[in-house]
């Protein structure tokens, strides 16, 4: 589904092939968007967690044509042999786009925290966390767009480094 997305961006886009634009239409600065994904733990994790499942609430702000500013909450659940994590996770980033004809392809890197409650051993924790991402974005109507990311996101706790991947396919809108 992502080769086709990447090598067929028309399918999805509204715009007017004899258009000249290289780039997709904004209504508005604002946006925001929604998704669901799976999150793949990478390092440092409880060895009954093989993967995690998780959703993306996010909003922004276009600062030009090619970065934004945006602010994503996610909650992220791992559960497996009788234990369970739930992590809530805010990001600040700022994303980069590369605009083309249809589509956008977008790189993601900023600071954050992440609140992680275990409920079975009722251990909660924080720290601070960072990531790195990469997605890409697909007209659907003017001002309405399918994402397909993933990104790297690092916790830094007090003795370890909990590294996992999680990858995100939603919907965002232009306000």
């Amino acid at each position: 589904l992502a080769v086709l997305f990447l090598f067929h961006p028309n399918l999805w886009s509204q715009e007017d092939e004899n258009s000249s634009s290289n780039s997709t239409a904004v209504l508005s600065p604002w946006f925001m968007g929604t998704g669901l994904g799976v999150i793949v733990p990478a390092q440092d994790w409880n060895l009954n967690f093989s993967l995690g499942g998780g959703g993306l609430l996010f909003v922004g702000r276009q600062l030009n044509p090619q970065m934004a500013l945006q602010l994503d909450l996610n909650p992220i659940f791992y559960t497996g042999g009788g234990d369970s994590i739930c992590d809530g996770r805010a990001f600040l980033n700022l994303r980069f786009s590369i605009p083309s004809k249809g589509y956008i392809t977008y790189f993601l890197i900023g600071p954050g925290y992440d609140f992680q409650f275990n409920n079975v051993t009722d251990y909660n924790t924080a720290s601070l966390a960072g990531d790195v991402g990469l997605g890409a974005q697909f007209d659907l109507h003017p001002g309405e767009h399918l994402f397909l990311e993933a990104r790297y996101d690092l916790l830094f706790y007090n003795n370890i480094t909990q590294q996992d991947i999680p990858i995100y396919f939603g919907l965002m809108e232009d306000l």
